[in-house]
Parts: structure tokens; sequence; C-alpha cells
């Protein structure tokens, strides 16, 4: 099985309130292990008591209920980074 993870890098768009601007989009391949490790829950709530926010998308994969996106914002709101993956099964 491969797991192909997009991380997606925005910034907030100074002229609006909600809108943001994409600035790098790298797209690789992931071990289980280092997706398990990035989306677990302990991961998640280091982060949220340093100040960011973390939202967890679930979904039924091949490979199980796994996390299919994850959405980091900072601190202050300014940027954020969006990391989804894709299972694909392979024989």
């Amino acid at each position: 099985m491969r797991i192909v993870e997009t991380k997606t890098k925005l910034e907030k768009n100074p002229n609006t309130k909600t809108t943001y601007i994409e600035l790098s989009k790298e797209v690789k391949d992931v071990t289980e292990r280092e997706h398990g490790l990035t989306t677990s829950d302990d991961t998640c709530k280091w982060f949220r008591r340093l100040g960011g926010s973390e939202t967890k998308t679930m979904a039924y994969t091949c490979n199980g209920y796994v996390c299919v996106k994850l959405v980091s914002s900072s601190p202050d709101r300014q940027s954020k980074t969006v990391r989804e993956y894709e299972f694909i099964w392979e024989d």
C-alpha cells in the first residue's frame, strides 16, 4: 500500500478576512509510521497546547478508519498547512 501526502502551505490574504493565498504545494510518499506520528492524538494535543489549531478529518479507506485530511493553523491564525492523504492499494 502507498500513502501519498499532499502538503499545501497557505497564508492569509491581507485584503480579506477569510481567504488564503497558496504559497507552496508538495506531493510525496510517506510511510504508515510517518502518517501515524503526524496524525496521532498526542501530536494534535501538543500543537493545540502551543496555541495552534489542529482539525482532523477521518474516513474509511483501504487501511481502515484513518485521518485523510489534517489542517494545522498557526497560533496567530495568519498561516495554515493542509495535509491530505491518499491511500493507494497496490498488489
